[in-house]
């Protein structure tokens, strides 16, 4: 079945109130070539649409040469921080 017959079942299906299944069933199709059929004919987004885009600059991180903070567990073993990048996750590694 081409395109052309697809789209005269979706417009006859659209105007009768049957189900999709009863539909296919009355018609003898096949439900999911209907199914698909369906959406890819009633679900096209508009050609003239265009999303509209904010230029976005992404910096990367920079490291510090000076100690930001000191992390110093009961076992002895210290964690130096010197990225702002990793500060701002510690927070949420405390509450793991």
């Amino acid at each position: 079945m081409n395109q052309q017959q697809w789209q005269s079942h979706v417009r006859v299906y659209e105007k009768s109130s049957q189900s999709k299944r009863a539909y296919t069933r009355k018609h003898n199709l096949n439900y999911s070539q209907f199914l698909y059929w369906y959406r890819k004919l009633t679900e096209q987004t508009p050609v003239s649409v265009t999303p509209n885009f904010v230029p976005v600059v992404i910096k990367p991180p920079t490291a510090t040469t000076e100690n930001l903070g000191i992390l110093a567990f009961p076992n002895g073993i210290k964690l130096v921080i010197n990225s702002p990048v990793l500060l701002t996750q510690i927070p949420g590694l405390l509450d793991l």
